[in-house]
């Protein structure tokens, strides 16, 4: 299975050259440290700093913590603002099983437990949108609101975007438009102290077998959430760079979107949606301006007597 989702479109799973990454020197304004799980695992969180009510960023498969590194600082004028990088993602260690969605959310309710934070806004980019839908239905008391960037992929319909989509299983970093962004957030160190990007394959083809089994649920969540999606029919240049894709291609991302989003409105109370014109999948890196002004506006609004 793996070799067909090296790449999907909406889910950010990537094959990269470790080598260009080499003689990068991280300069981005954070802290570092790891929490030790119950199972002895240690997952890395990444801390900007900032005072107020905290901010927890969740990446996309693939991803870490670090794919925030340009975009979270944005915010730390107002909030705390940290990211967890998950399970076998990056420098957080990984483990031989149980790749549920209940224990991935176990494993960011231990974190904010040792960090002694009492509750948070979540904000998950792709794959993370099962992590909120769990944190926002069975930890209620722990969720002050939902962010979910591009997150609301209908799964039922992955294996027919894929089966239209072939060339996205075998595309390689290298023809991204933001390949440098990449490059640069997909890290993990090496023994010299330098970075290489890292993920851990089967650790990504076992969380995608549980999100296209568990699906997407936003009934029972009560904290207020918004959606912010990108137009899938005005990427330009389809996901970073990829090239125009076929038009059966088209229909089955946009079906994968606009049935996700459509879940959403109906299912979820107090939902918000905004979406934003010539943007792509991963938002943050490729109209980071646009969505900070989305996520400030609705954070404004929804929590102007926090601080």
């Amino acid at each position: 299975m793996i070799k067909n989702i090296l790449v999907l479109a909406y889910i950010c799973t990537l094959v990269i050259n470790a080598a260009y990454a080499s003689d990068w020197v991280d300069t981005t304004p954070h802290k570092v440290h790891y929490v030790e799980m119950d199972d002895k695992i240690k997952l890395e969180v990444v801390d900007w700093g900032g005072e107020g009510t905290p901010i927890v960023f969740l990446a996309g498969l693939a991803l870490n913590a670090h794919t925030f590194d340009p975009f979270a600082p944005r915010f730390t004028d107002s909030y705390r603002v940290i990211g967890i990088t998950r399970v076998g993602h990056g420098n957080s260690e990984s483990r031989k099983e149980n790749f549920s969605t209940a224990r991935l959310t176990k494993d960011i309710i231990t974190i904010l437990d040792t960090m002694n934070i009492e509750n948070a806004i979540f904000a998950g980019h792709s794959i993370a949108g099962g992590e909120l839908n769990h944190l926002g239905r069975h930890f209620p008391e722990r969720v002050k609101g939902l962010i979910y960037i591009d997150a609301l992929q209908a799964l039922d319909y992955m294996d027919s975007h894929v089966a239209v989509c072939p060339d996205l299983g075998y595309a390689n970093i290298e023809m991204f438009t933001h390949k440098e962004h990449f490059y640069h957030t997909q890290r993990i160190q090496n023994s010299d102290g330098s970075y290489r990007p890292f993920a851990d394959l089967i650790a990504i083809d076992k969380l995608l077998d549980v999100e296209k089994k568990e699906g997407r649920d936003y009934s029972g969540i009560t904290a207020p959430a918004i959606a912010i999606n990108h137009i899938p029919e005005q990427t330009k240049d389809f996901f970073l760079g990829f090239g125009n894709p076929s038009q059966k291609c088209f229909e089955e991302i946009n079906k994968m979107t606009y049935l996700g989003v459509a879940s959403f409105i109906k299912d979820k109370k107090n939902a918000d949606v905004a979406a934003i014109q010539n943007s792509q999948h991963m938002i943050h890196m490729a109209t980071p301006d646009k969505l900070v002004m989305i996520m400030n506006n609705w954070l404004s609004r929804m929590f102007a007597t926090i601080s």
